[in-house]
């Protein structure tokens, strides 16, 4: 009874601080910690393959120039469990590429995930230029397992829509469609934009696992593909190594909410972040470079004086950060 009441003491401290925090979330997630529960991740994506048949100019996965690369079956099963142990659950997770249909092992990772986090929004995420010619045991293992399949309808498949929706209603399986109308410039070539503000407006601040690691968004994550292609110098950060000795899913979050060097070459945290419409990709540099104007000039100057109105969109990209596709 005295344990209890010590908890139930140390939780209404937590709540009482949330003065000094600012926000509930954050006294309710101290709360937990000190109570010795396990953290929760919110969102995690991955990449199933690196390689994509679509190609979309700008990809802010740098999928064009990307080399062909599979995810190891062995590997992610060993990277699931070991982040089994570090969170309690994992709210949202999107198996991406790339194209993930392209995977010939594509039917292990639906069941091993669902293993492994039973309650997870578990989504795979494709063009749907192969949905069609995926086998009856694809199927059957993404409505065994209760997978949502999200398509991304790229300008040139947009007559398909209805036809997705068609088939995966006669396999039953739980289908939604993202229709990406603006792509994302995401280079900064100058390499100026200051590096806290844009962390902490960012777009697309979303965790990606590769091989044991995690990194703070695919820009982190795969500009060494653009490193490769182009001779430049994008600096990417030591991302988290999920089996540190004695390292917690509460050290996992920390370390993840420190702003990485990367984000100076990035424009996702932009007052204004320079957009341009759907074409394929031709592989020059350009395509993903940002043009800056006079409204950037004068917001990478000073970003501080600039008030920012894209806390909510922020917000978004933590739940669902897809819905201008991967670009």
């Amino acid at each position: 009874m005295r344990r209890r009441l010590v908890n139930f003491a140390v939780y209404l401290f937590a709540i009482a601080d949330q003065t000094t925090s600012g926000m509930f979330t954050n006294a309710w997630q101290k709360s937990k910690k000190l109570l010795g529960f396990k953290a929760g991740l919110p969102y995690l994506e991955l990449h199933l393959t690196d390689h994509c048949n679509l190609n979309c100019r700008g990809c802010a996965h740098f999928c064009p120039i990307a080399e062909k690369w599979f995810a190891n079956p062995v590997t992610y099963a060993r990277d699931m469990l070991q982040l089994r142990k570090l969170f309690s659950t994992i709210q949202v997770i999107r198996l991406m590429g790339g194209d993930p249909l392209l995977h010939p092992k594509l039917e292990f990772f639906l069941p091993f995930t669902r293993s492994c986090f039973p309650k997870a929004d578990i989504r795979l995420v494709t063009n749907g230029i192969l949905l069609f010619e995926m086998p009856s045991s694809f199927w059957d293992a993404c409505r065994t397992n209760s997978i949502t399949i999200d398509v991304t309808v790229y300008p040139p498949l947009r007559s398909q829509e209805s036809f997705f929706v068609e088939l995966a209603n006669s396999k039953r399986v739980k289908i939604q469609l993202l229709r990406p109308e603006k792509f994302f410039a995401v280079y900064n070539k100058n390499g100026n934009s200051e590096i806290g503000t844009s962390f902490r407006n960012c777009v697309m601040k979303t965790p990606n696992l590769r091989e044991g690691k995690l990194y703070h968004c695919p820009f982190n994550a795969y500009s060494h593909n653009f490193n490769r292609q182009y001779g430049t110098r994008i600096p990417i950060p030591m991302p988290v190594n999920i089996y540190a000795p004695k390292l917690s899913g509460w050290d996992v979050i920390e370390l993840l909410s420190k702003a990485p060097s990367t984000c100076r070459y990035c424009t996702l945290g932009w007052d204004i972040i320079p957009t341009f419409p759907w074409s394929k990709s031709k592989r020059i540099m350009t395509e993903w470079e940002a043009t800056i104007n006079k409204s950037s000039k004068d917001w990478l100057a000073n970003p501080l004086t600039h008030k920012k109105t894209r806390v909510n969109s922020v917000k978004k990209a933590t739940s669902n950060p897809r819905t201008e596709g991967k670009a």
